[in-house]
């Protein structure tokens, strides 16, 4: 099992591009986890990192390696699952890296769900753009991804997509069919930019010759407001939470004709999912397809 611990070590380095920092979350010294990697780098005859000025970064040797590993790493992983499933325990740990606006309302409610009939496993959510995501899924930082408006790379492989609408978030009393032309009445809150879906809106209005100008741009919920003018968020139809909505005191709306958004939960290509992380992909497969 000692190659099962510098393998972490390996993945976690990778993660913080830093010894230091790597060590400092492992509790053992720089210097002793410097030469762990030099042990593991002089059986494989190739170094595992390139030392820059500031920090570390994987070689192209050493991407080879950590993709070996953290698939080696997953079976393990995947070993004790079934372990604990034989001995009729669900245990386990899930790394989820998600577009934002599906950590609050969606995403919760689908753990809270899982959690209930398997306490024993928790999760971890890290929020980013489809870039960020596919970068945390193929350097091993995420099990899952579950994004808005992907795009095919190279490594990692899609579960389950739909195309789903997007609804608007609005103040309680306003109206709530709108029409292109009724935009300029109001606050316009758009997602920031870079963002899948703030690309597909933006080309759509692009389309349409409408000059739509966001009053705030966020990839939070923003609680609906009348002045100095009712605000209107667009938002993925999906991730919406009604109770939350209603919270905020806010309500539900539409704008005709807008284009529907691309959904899709994603994995490394190929690579065995924990158990834990199997079973929730089954119940997010199912929840994404209704």
């Amino acid at each position: 099992m000692r190659h099962l611990q510098i393998y972490r070590a390996i993945k976690l380095i990778a993660e913080q591009g830093s010894f230091r920092k790597a060590s400092e979350l492992l509790g053992i010294s720089p210097s002793s986890l410097v030469r762990q990697v030099k042990s593991i780098e002089d059986e494989l005859g190739a170094e595992i990192f390139d030392r820059l000025s500031v920090g570390v970064r994987l070689s192209t040797v050493g991407e080879i390696y950590h993709r070996h590993f953290i698939g080696h790493l997953a079976e393990i992983d995947r070993a004790n699952g079934i372990v604990a499933d034989l001995k009729g325990v669900r245990i386990g740990h899930v790394n989820l890296a998600v577009s934002a606006p599906f950590a609050s309302g969606f995403l919760p409610k689908q753990i809270n769900d899982f959690r209930e009939a398997h306490p024993r496993v928790n999760f971890s959510i890290v929020t980013s753009d489809r870039e960020g995501i596919g970068d945390l899924l193929l350097n091993g930082s995420a099990d899952l991804g579950l994004m808005l408006e992907p795009r095919s790379r190279s490594g990692i492989e899609m579960l389950a997509a739909e195309r789903g609408s997007i609804s608007l978030v609005l103040a309680k009393g306003s109206k709530t069919v709108l029409f292109p032309h009724e935009l300029e009445d109001h606050d316009v809150i758009f997602p920031t930019k870079g963002t899948g879906l703030r690309q597909l809106l933006d080309a759509h209005f692009a389309q349409s010759r409408l000059n739509v100008l966001p009053a705030l741009e966020a990839d939070f919920l923003v609680a609906p407001s009348t002045l100095p003018k009712p605000t209107l968020q667009f938002w993925p139809t999906r991730a919406l939470d009604a109770d939350m909505v209603q919270n905020f005191g806010g309500q539900v709306g539409i704008l005709q004709a807008l284009p529907r958004c691309e959904i899709a939960l994603c994995q490394i290509e190929g690579r065995p999912l924990p158990i834990a992380a199997a079973r929730f992909v089954s119940q997010l497969v199912n929840a994404i397809g209704t």
